[in-house]
């Protein structure tokens, strides 16, 4: 009777056993399906992505450029001067070259804002004046195909590796409110990862327009700003507002765009820092005359208690502005604690030997072997004098 007893106990374990197995089973079958539902998924999105991008050539083959450019000698016939007529041509030239490659499927230019990207620069010669409507609407037609075109190649950049550094950039680009509505909308959703504004600002809607473009573009993660000497506190407002709120944006460049003694260059730097949501991991500023106050307000010291946070920033650019001594020990003392932070520019500034003093202790104080442990060890300075 034991025997039977222990034969069906021993069946039961059995089954007992053969049922988890079952279960382990049915939850591996599971998963499996449900990885090759999502590698389905994937192939057929890659797939669709593909013919997509290749539809666009085909499409496209026999696409010829519409607008005709106008030479010198015929500008100068309808009565342009001879900088009006450099200008149209020159930019009707540059518009024509990158609507044809647009077309084709390739980016127009390459290598321009860091090794090995690709993207679009629309490079006017600088030094021409801010001509009125009368001459920009010559190009108007040529705009129009531009922005036909860049609104047409999203298949392009959905066939692109992930780590593909894609960018604009717009060199002393004049643009009349139609064009830059036309423009605008073609940059709607279309995943740059740079944008770059250089010179003179001739943007109809200024810094709205950058802002706006941002706000459209959530892949965007570089802003480089050069030379916009005619910001003002609502532009700056309006754009510190676009990238503390950005979901991707790290690495902002303001270059030379604040004039001496307007104080508008430390109310930039007031504004970006003056949040807790800041997600920047390089910030550029070089030549922008800053004096490290604002409205009575020490901006350095708002800069020295942000680095002790030891936030995400990884670079800070403050060559060539106004900086002396006092500022630059906030700045040391606050390196101090801070581990995160791995270059700092800060030479061209008017800082003196206090100043050099302070910097070097930061990163390394020998006075005694608890100085030595609490110098900072991770962060390079590139200054106007040998630190170390």
């Amino acid at each position: 009777m034991m025997r039977m007893e222990e034969k069906l106990s021993t069946v039961s374990n059995t089954v007992v056993t053969l049922q988890s197995r079952c279960e382990q089973l049915e939850k591996k079958c599971s998963s499996l399906e449900n990885m090759l539902e999502s590698t389905s998924q994937s192939t057929k999105e890659h797939i669709d992505k593909k013919f997509k991008y290749h539809e666009m050539l085909i499409r496209n083959q026999k696409w010829k450029y519409p607008v005709p450019v106008r030479t010198k000698d015929e500008l100068a016939r309808a009565a342009y001067d001879d900088e009006e007529t450099n200008y149209i041509y020159g930019t009707s030239q540059m518009l024509k070259r990158s609507t044809e490659a647009l077309v084709r499927g390739d980016f127009p230019d390459a290598d321009c804002i860091t090794c090995g990207d690709k993207g679009i620069h629309l490079d006017v010669d600088d030094g021409y004046p801010s001509f009125g409507d009368f001459a920009n609407d010559e190009l108007s037609h040529h705009w129009r195909e531009f922005a036909a075109a860049l609104k047409n190649f999203k298949p392009v950049f959905d066939v692109l590796p992930d780590d593909s550094d894609t960018f604009i950039a717009f060199t002393s680009v004049q643009l009349t409110e139609a064009m830059t509505l036309l423009v605008k909308d073609a940059l709607m959703n279309m995943p740059f990862k740079m944008f770059c504004f250089q010179y003179n600002l001739y943007f109809h809607g200024g810094t709205s327009t950058i802002a706006e473009m941002m706000d459209n573009n959530k892949c965007l993660q570089k802003l480089e700003l050069q030379q916009i000497e005619d910001m003002n506190t609502n532009d700056i407002a309006e754009l510190c507002s676009a990238i503390h709120r950005h979901p991707s944006l790290v690495d902002v460049a303001f270059e030379h765009c604040f004039t001496s003694g307007s104080g508008l260059g430390d109310e930039m730097l007031h504004s970006l820092l003056g949040t807790d949501n800041l997600k920047l991991e390089r910030l550029s500023m070089p030549n922008n005359h800053l004096l490290g106050f604002h409205n009575g307000f020490n901006v350095c010291t708002l800069l020295s208690d942000y680095l002790a946070t030891n936030p995400r920033l990884k670079e800070l650019n403050l060559i060539d502005n106004n900086l002396d001594d006092s500022d630059a020990l906030l700045i040391a003392n606050a390196l101090r604690s801070n581990t995160t932070l791995r270059h700092l520019y800060i030479g061209v500034n008017r800082m003196g030997d206090d100043g050099a003093e302070a910097l070097k202790r930061a990163l390394y104080d020998g006075s005694s072997l608890n100085s030595v442990a609490d110098s900072n060890h991770s962060c390079s300075i590139d200054a106007d004098y040998d630190l170390i």
